[in-house]
């Protein structure tokens, strides 16, 4: 399936704190979904929310870790997703020590929609947010998504990570590269 095309408004140059993690001072970028994926052999993950503790704890230090592994599978960027701001995000990698991973802050959840994985979380408080998934995506075509078990809008989950590790991908990867 194709991505949608969409554009993140991304903050560039915040480097000024301002407390509890956020920084400011820098300004708004434009950053379309062809900027990200064209002509390039990426990795996307997405997850409910920033500082959420499976996100926090698990997924993000994990493809963190697996970046390099990533990378000499040809790889050439691996992007979290999350309907979040772009301030969030980044306060919540600055906190993490992320440095490989890139965010994109999906903030409307437009691409999150058009992947088709925008999901109402109520029972948190949520409201609309990603179902956790990963994806391959080859020159802005997802030609592999791996999507946790039982997607839903009832909140009727136990924050499943099993299907979208980093783990999962360098598997699918190695079996795809030893078909060549």
């Amino acid at each position: 399936m194709k991505v949608p095309r969409v554009i993140f408004k991304t903050r560039v140059g915040d480097i000024r704190p301002l407390g509890g993690g956020c920084a400011i001072g820098g300004d708004w970028k434009n950053v379309s979904t062809d900027d990200l994926f064209k002509g390039k052999k990426v990795v996307v993950f997405s997850l409910p929310g920033a500082y959420t503790p499976t996100c926090s704890s698990q997924q993000l230090p994990d493809y963190e870790k697996k970046f390099d592994a990533l990378k000499a599978k040809g790889i050439d960027r691996v992007y979290c997703v999350s309907v979040n701001d772009a301030f969030v995000m980044n306060a919540w990698f600055r906190a993490q020590e992320i440095t490989k991973v890139k965010p994109i802050a999906d903030g409307e959840g437009k691409f999150t929609e058009g992947m088709g994985m925008l999901v109402n979380k109520p029972g948190q408080g949520f409201g609309l947010r990603s179902w956790r998934y990963a994806a391959v995506i080859d020159n802005g075509e997802a030609t592999k998504m791996f999507i946790e078990a039982g997607k839903n809008d009832e909140s009727d989950d136990d924050d499943p990570y099993i299907e979208s590790t980093p783990e999962t991908i360098l598997e699918y990867l190695k079996k795809i590269s030893d078909k060549k």
